[in-house]
């Protein structure tokens, strides 16, 4: 299944424009314009006849999408008409121009899209939701081509990084992996988000997790940190490495997990210093085996080594 991303450096002058159409258009094995020509050296031209006739030159003056596919997922002339299908959906009204690139092990296309609609006039502005409806549109046009949800034959751990330098980076052990590998090691023991966040602060860790908040964010330690970015989101640390206990719900039940394992040890332990019959452990046992259960289930649904 394709991913798009938003390059969120869109810049706001002429010369920006200039440079971003050029980038994409001289790189790309295939181009094609909506609403505009399909010769990059035109889109300039293009764009700025539809924001003089509005009056509106200033602010941003375009946006950069990226739909991104996995190696070996599409062909070329799939690809375009993948891509053409999605903009005219998500972008109506708008100049888009789409150019394709094969230069990494995966096929993927580049949109740079006016911000200023031919038709009314408005400027493109974008909310979270309606980004959302944008990778759904996404989503529905690569199933009508066969392309699965790929993330359903992902194993637990595997890295979704369409850019393979980012890849090979995570891979040897980048800030994200090493945050990642700090989660998992402190989710092992923690019984509770008060210890979670304890111990992870104690090795310098920071943690914004509040409960009205829908995500909780961690910064590495400076005495760490080997790149420039030092902030992570969860949900972002569950997508990039399908790890399923990366979210809210399965961190505290993996806790109350933890807090059932280690009252039972504490259980067993009594057990054996008073001598207990097998008829006076009963309680004991039906403990045990209510955390068998559950660990089980937690570990079958969740992939987490318990």
């Amino acid at each position: 299944m394709a991913i798009i991303k938003v390059v969120k450096k869109s810049g706001k002058t002429k010369s920006s424009l200039k440079s971003a159409v050029e980038y994409i258009g001289e790189k790309a094995c295939n181009t094609f314009g909506i609403n505009c020509s399909n010769d990059y050296h035109q889109i300039v031209n293009n764009f700025y006849e539809t924001k003089e006739y509005f009056n509106k030159l200033d602010g941003r003056q375009y946006r950069h999408y990226i739909q991104s596919f996995a190696p070996n997922e599409i062909s070329k002339n799939e690809i375009m008409e993948v891509a053409n299908r999605w903009a005219e959906k998500v972008f109506e009204g708008h100049e888009v121009y789409i150019a394709i690139h094969d230069d990494k092990d995966h096929l993927h296309a580049h949109f740079i899209v006016n911000s200023v609609n031919f038709i009314n006039g408005k400027k493109l502005h974008e909310s979270k939701k309606e980004l959302e409806y944008k990778k759904e549109i996404n989503d529905e046009i690569c199933r009508e081509f066969g392309i699965k949800q790929i993330e359903k034959n992902r194993k637990i751990g595997d890295i979704v990084a369409y850019d393979k330098d980012k890849y090979e980076v995570i891979k040897k052990g980048a800030d994200i992996t090493s945050l990642a590998e700090k989660i998992l090691e402190v989710s092992k023991v923690a019984t509770s988000k008060k210890e979670f966040i304890a111990k992870l602060e104690k090795e310098g860790y920071g943690i914004d997790w509040n409960d009205n908040k829908k995500n909780i964010t961690f910064s590495i330690p400076v005495s760490i940190l080997k790149g420039k970015k030092n902030k992570f989101r969860l949900s972002n640390l569950e997508k990039t490495f399908n790890i399923p206990l990366f979210t809210k719900e399965n961190l505290i039940e993996k806790f109350e997990i933890n807090k059932s394992m280690a009252n039972n040890i504490k259980l067993e332990d009594i057990n054996k210093k008073m001598g207990y019959s097998p008829e006076e452990k009963k309680i004991t046992t039906e403990v045990e085996r209510k955390i068998e259960i559950n660990s089980f289930k937690i570990s079958k649904n969740n992939g987490i080594e318990l």
